[in-house]
């Protein structure tokens, strides 16, 4: 009997173990470290990439699916989907110059706005140049959006505002027809975004 079991015994010594898989995705470590959230992020990086697909139609598809795993691999980190979303706004390996999605400035930076928003028009193909001087000597940046707002209502487009909880604001720009779309596709990935009529109830420009 002692015989059988020492046998035994060295047998399963020997006994080649299966390789370990070292090839294992951020989600898998993820799982591991965090169990019971694991369904939630995956959730969430599903939901924050159909948001960016749509938004960034207008940009070309390589440079779309760029930015879509820009802010999927920011989220592993974020603490809420905007923070992962402002790596593609205002992230080094964000937006790039001829490709622009977001026109971001601070609240004094008006004269921000219109490169940016031309940056973005063109990708629409619209030739018409939108315009403004703030005859003012102070910076009045929701003024200036909603004036650009009304500009872009008259060519079937929509402004669209970002909460960004801070003393700067974040704006893209869709075709007019989309703007349900775009805010069922937010609500869901967890963003607070604004129409024109929104932002300008919530912004009421200086006089």
């Amino acid at each position: 009997m002692l015989k059988l079991l020492s046998k035994l015994f060295n047998r399963m010594l020997v006994t080649p173990s299966k390789p370990i898989d070292t090839n294992v995705s951020d989600d898998e470590i993820w799982e591991v470290l965090h169990p019971s959230g694991q369904a939630t992020l995956s959730q969430k990086k599903e939901n924050l990439s159909n948001f960016l697909k749509f938004i960034t139609s207008h940009v070309n598809k390589s440079e779309s699916q760029r930015l879509t795993k820009v802010v999927v691999n920011a989220l592993n980190e974020a603490d809420s989907p905007f923070d992962a979303l402002t790596e593609v706004i205002s992230g080094d390996d964000g937006q790039k110059r001829g490709q622009w999605v977001f026109i971001q400035v601070d609240w004094k930076a008006d004269d921000e706005i219109a490169w940016q928003s031309s940056e973005i028009l063109s990708l629409y193909g619209v030739e018409d140049k939108w315009t403004y001087a703030n005859t003012s000597q102070y910076s009045d940046v929701p003024k200036v959006l909603q004036n650009l707002s009304e500009w872009l209502d008259s060519r079937g487009l929509s402004l669209v505002h970002l909460e960004t909880e801070g003393d700067w604001y974040c704006c893209f720009i869709v075709k007019s027809p989309e703007l349900i779309t775009i805010k069922e596709l937010a609500s869901i990935a967890g963003l607070q975004i604004y129409d024109a009529d929104e932002f300008a109830s919530k912004n009421p420009s200086n006089n």
